[in-house]
C-alpha cells in the first residue's frame, strides 16, 4: 500500500473534533457520483464536515493504493472541490486496517468526518460547568422486531 499522499489543501490551524472515521465498501465499479452527492449534502447540512476523503483500491502490483476522489473516473463534479476532499489527516494506521478491507473486486471509501453540532453541545455543556465524558459509536444496530 502507499497511503502517502501529500495534501493539496492546508486546514487553517483549528480546534478540530469530535472526529469519526466512517468507512464504506463498494464493488469497485459502483463507486461513482452518488457518493459524491451524499458527502455533498453532508458538506452543505453544517452539521458534520468533511476533514478527509480518500478511496483505497487494490493496485496492478498486488497491493493496495490511495486513489483521491477527484482521480475517480465514475465521480464527476469540480477537479478542485473533490481535491480538497483529501487532506491527508487520516492516520497511516488507519490506512492500514482500511486496506485490509479491499480486494480486486472492492474499493474502499474513508470519510474523515468532524461533528460539528457536538462541539456546539459541548460549548454549551461547558457553559454549565460540565463535560461530555464519552462518545460511543454503535455501528449496525438491528432495527426492532415487531
Amino acid at each position: 500500500m502507499n497511503p502517502a499522499r501529500t495534501p493539496r489543501r492546508t486546514l487553517r490551524r483549528m480546534a478540530l473534533g469530535p472526529l469519526e472515521l466512517m468507512v464504506l465498501s463498494f464493488p469497485a465499479e459502483d463507486l461513482n457520483d452518488g457518493v459524491r452527492a451524499t458527502l455533498d449534502r453532508l458538506a452543505r447540512a453544517g452539521q458534520m464536515r468533511i476533514v478527509d476523503a480518500l478511496v483505497v483500491r487494490s493496485d496492478p502490483a498486488g497491493g493496495t493504493c490511495a486513489v483521491e476522489l477527484s482521480d475517480l473516473p465514475g465521480i464527476r463534479g469540480d477537479p478542485t472541490a473533490l481535491a480538497a476532499l483529501s487532506t491527508g489527516l487520516i492516520p497511516e494506521a488507519d490506512l492500514h486496517d482500511v486496506a485490509l478491507l479491499t480486494d480486486d473486486a472492492t474499493d474502499v471509501l474513508a470519510v474523515l468526518l468532524e461533528h460539528r453540532w457536538i462541539g456546539d453541545l459541548a460549548g454549551r455543556v461547558a457553559a454549565a460547568r460540565g463535560q461530555i465524558v464519552a462518545l460511543t459509536h454503535i455501528s449496525g444496530a438491528p432495527s426492532p422486531a415487531f
